[in-house]
Formats: C-alpha cells, structure tokens, sequence
C-alpha cells in the first residue's frame, strides 16, 4: 500500500536535515511520498529539491492572509483568542495545514511526520500492519519517547488530549469523511479522529521520539522511562542540530511591530541571549520580597509589553497589578502553581498557547 508523509513547517531550517534523514530512512521508499506544508517567512523549495516524489507548498504572506480571513468567517465560537494569536504572528493553524497536506496528498494512506522527531525505519510498516490487523482507518499512539538533545537522555511524555499528531496514521477516506479542522492552533489530532470511524490506539509507541530543546520549552512533561532492554537509535545528526534563534526572541519579534519593553525576574533568557535592538529590558536579579514586588515593578516602568519568570519562588500579585500583554515561564520550577496563578487570575484574564501566557485584551484589540 503507498503512503503519503506530511509534514508541516512554520519556517524551521533547522529540522530540514532531521526530514530528509526520516524519509530516506522508510523502507519500501517507493511508495511513499513527501508533502511540505510551510508557512514560513522564507521559500525553503530548494532545500527539498533533492528528495524524489516530494511535494514542497510554500504560502505567501499574502495567502496566509487570504486564508486567515477566511478561517476567520467561518469560525463562529465566540472566543477566537488562538486564531488571533496566529494572525498576530502572521501564521496558520497547525490543523489547516495538515488538511492542505492531506488535499495535496496522492497515496491510500497518510502518515503524519512531524518535522522535529525521529521515526524507525519500520514505522509505516507497524502502522499499516496493524491497522489492517485490528481493521481500523485511523491509527495513533497517546505516549511517544522524547529526547533531550542537552542532555542526550530519552524520556516518555503523555499527551493531555490523549493523541500525539506525530503518531497518526489513517486512510485516504478516513481523512476525506472530515478533514482537520482549519481553526484548530493545536492538539489538531483530537477533533479530527474523535468519532470519525475506526480509530484504534496503539500501544507501541517506540517508534517515534520527540526531540526536547527549547525550540518546544514547556510543551511536553517529560518523564523517566524504563526501556527495559529496548534499544532506541538516535542518529548522530541529531548532535548537529542547533537552534540558532531562540524560540522566545522570535515569537516575542513577530508579536510585537515596534518597540519592545521586557521586565525578567532572575531571567537567565535576559543574560545569555543577545537582546534585539527594539528591546528596552530590565531584569530584577537582587532580593525582592512578595509584598513590595508589584511597587518596584512600577517604580521601573508602569507597563511591560513581555515578563520572563525564572525564579525559584512564586509570583502571587504582581499579574493582577501589571498587565503584561505576554508572560513566558523559563524554568520548570514552580510551573504548575505559576500556570494557576496566571489562569486564575481575574482582572487580567490570560490564554495558554504553546507555552506562552497572553493576555485576552492584547489578542483582541
């Protein structure tokens, strides 16, 4: 049976290498093909034109537009604070882009390669094996391995909507009866498989490994695995890998036209990471006490477009005094309890959204 890999790219150079080494890798290489879908500020086509029955869609910033409008209408939920935070960015949601690829898409079947892991050379293979064996459209797998490529140690991590896209695998028709939803930002997956057909979840879900670096900080809760005698393959190219911009500098340039003013509180982003020429900054690394924070704050500035947490102890009252449009969380210390205290709080109400904390009021206006 022939298969057709998609992979979706939001402009990633870095992981060009990863996907050229995970298809040629496949077996039965001629009946797969490759389908890019990138809505990157760059045309990355001739990266990719080395790779056989590869199909490579780069869409203009004048078609990201188009269709964000278009999104935009046919979404009628009242609370659209994720569609705008992608149109803030100038990008599309993960699940148009998945149902573009799946549209460009020629084979019976549909394997959802995610452009930062790593998958065995019998991935499609298992997948296909056993989902004629328990007769299902769609499969997937709700656990997937993780790698830190700092450390260099393997993890597993579970997915709070109990499906990881980068595990999927249906059929053409399983796709053609309802396709991705277009608004979905993320966690695309669920919609899309929930009481669509026969879905089946897989259990062995060695064959993909997500890589951990900050390009995806606070995305996944890794933790310890036992393999228990398992060999899990890393490639060596996966230690040439570098994140030469970091995620939050980008993220924070793209949300942010003009100039920038960022508060830290012990930020270790502020010290090592060289700051944008746009960017006022001031970082609290000294003493400071809970009751007297939100004054020192002021003192400094009486508004910060961006707070960049890293200290080891909590933040109580300091968001309900100071409307930062976007809070960014470094360190794992104390995330669960900071992630309440945002989300709770009730005079400047905050979104998640891959791992950032932006305020309602700054998405809409």
């Amino acid at each position: 049976m022939t298969t057709s890999c998609i992979t979706i790219l939001h402009g990633e150079k870095e992981f060009i290498p990863l996907i050229k080494h995970n298809f040629g890798n496949f077996n039965d290489q001629e009946s797969l093909e490759l389908v890019i879908v990138d809505d990157g500020k760059e045309n990355l086509m001739r990266e990719f034109m080395d790779i056989d029955r590869c199909i490579y869609l780069h869409l203009s910033e004048d078609e990201i537009k188009e269709f964000m409008k278009q999104i935009e209408e046919e979404y009628k939920e009242p609370n659209k604070s994720l569609l705008f935070y992608e149109k803030k960015r100038r990008s599309l949601p993960n699940g148009f882009l998945r149902d573009y690829g799946c549209g460009l898409s020629s084979h019976e079947n549909i394997f959802h390669m995610n452009a930062d892991c790593i998958y065995g050379p019998k991935s499609i293979e298992r997948k296909t094996s056993f989902m004629k064996r328990v007769g299902a459209e769609c499969v997937y797998c709700d656990t997937t391995l993780c790698y830190d490529i700092y450390g260099k140690q393997l993890y597993k991590t579970e997915s709070p909507v109990k499906i990881y896209e980068s595990t999927m695998f249906h059929t053409r028709e399983f796709w053609k009866r309802r396709g991705f939803l277009w608004h979905d930002t993320m966690n695309e997956g669920k919609a899309f498989h929930y009481n669509n057909g026969q879905d089946r979840k897989l259990d062995n879900y060695y064959d993909t490994v997500q890589l951990l670096s900050i390009h995806n900080m606070n995305h996944y809760q890794p933790v310890q695995v036992s393999l228990e005698g398992l060999k899990i393959y890393i490639p060596e190219m996966i230690s040439d890998i570098q994140i030469i911009e970091h995620p939050f500098k980008n993220i924070i340039n793209e949300l942010f036209p003009g100039k920038i003013s960022v508060l830290g509180l012990e930020s270790d982003f502020l010290v090592k990471v060289p700051k944008d020429e746009r960017w006022s900054t001031h970082n609290i690394t000294g003493k400071w006490k809970q009751t007297k924070l939100s004054k020192m704050v002021s003192d400094i500035d009486k508004s910060f477009n961006v707070f960049l947490y890293s200290s080891g102890h909590p933040v109580w009252s300091l968001f309900k005094n100071i409307p930062f449009d976007i809070i960014i969380l470094e360190t794992e210390k104390n995330y669960e309890q900071m992630k309440s205290i945002i989300l709770e709080n009730k005079i400047h109400e905050y979104v998640h959204v891959r791992g950032l904390f932006i305020r309602k009021e700054f998405l809409e206006n």
